[in-house]
């Protein structure tokens, strides 16, 4: 998680302009939108919140109070500065502990900034420490099945510049393409390793989510614009329940 606050604090700003304009991030809106279901007077806890945006869609989706935590300061400062009501605090989630007891925690680009497995554990299990009994995690994060031999997700708003393996996945550099493009690195672990750290958290399912592309998203774009995103998708979701 060092290694991401580093980058936060150095791309914050860059990392709000791949927001505005990457064609991914609509796919990402209505696969979580999709994910988090019904949030309608639910109390949620929104991990790896950045500047504040799936935090705002949350409660613009009616949940009745949303907390947002990040690690990177500069992230929680551009958060702030939207003030929408939303209680914006500076955490590490791998030392946090329980902060509250919530209906779901939602964790979109959370946990493929684990550096090891041993910090997924530890991030799987920070989240279960704050979900209720029946909580539900909604998570986003770099799909396993991911193969850049087959293609890169530059179009789309991420380019993969090389992957090596580490134990239990794949340590990825990559730039999002944002102006000018802004380095990042981040950890595409495989389904298996989530699964183990899900279940040793005390969840009892998870259930995986393709990125969901709507018949009105693909028309707006030239045909076979999608077709690289649905093949070899550089995104995947996950729905845990305690």
């Amino acid at each position: 998680m060092n290694e991401a606050k580093q980058v936060y604090e150095r791309i914050s700003e860059q990392f709000e302009d791949f927001t505005c304009h990457a064609s991914q991030r609509s796919i990402e809106v209505d696969t979580f939108r999709y994910m988090v279901g019904n949030v309608q007077g639910l109390e949620i806890l929104d991990l790896a919140c950045g500047h504040g945006f799936f935090s705002r869609h949350l409660k613009d989706w009616g949940a009745a109070h949303v907390r947002g935590v990040d690690i990177s300061p500069s992230m929680i400062y551009q958060a702030r500065q939207a003030n929408d009501g939303i209680a914006y605090e500076v955490r590490d989630v791998m030392k946090m502990g329980r902060i509250g007891i919530y209906d779901k925690v939602t964790a979109a680009w959370l946990f493929n900034y684990a550096s090891s497995v041993e910090d997924l554990q530890r991030m799987f299990s920070t989240v279960a420490q704050n979900l209720k009994p029946g909580g539900q995690l909604v998570a986003y994060t770099a799909n396993p099945a991911f193969d850049l031999s087959k293609g890169n997700f530059t179009r789309y708003g991420i380019s993969v510049q090389n992957e090596s393996v580490v134990n239990g996945g794949y340590r990825c550099k990559a730039q999002f393409m944002s102006t000018p493009p802004a380095d990042f690195i981040y950890y595409r672990w495989r389904r298996d390793v989530y699964e183990d750290a899900a279940k040793a958290a005390g969840f009892s399912d998870w259930r995986w989510i393709a990125p969901l592309i709507s018949k009105q998203r693909k028309e707006a774009r030239e045909p076979g614009y999608w077709d690289g995103f649905e093949s070899n998708s550089l995104q995947i979701g996950l729905i845990c329940r305690k």
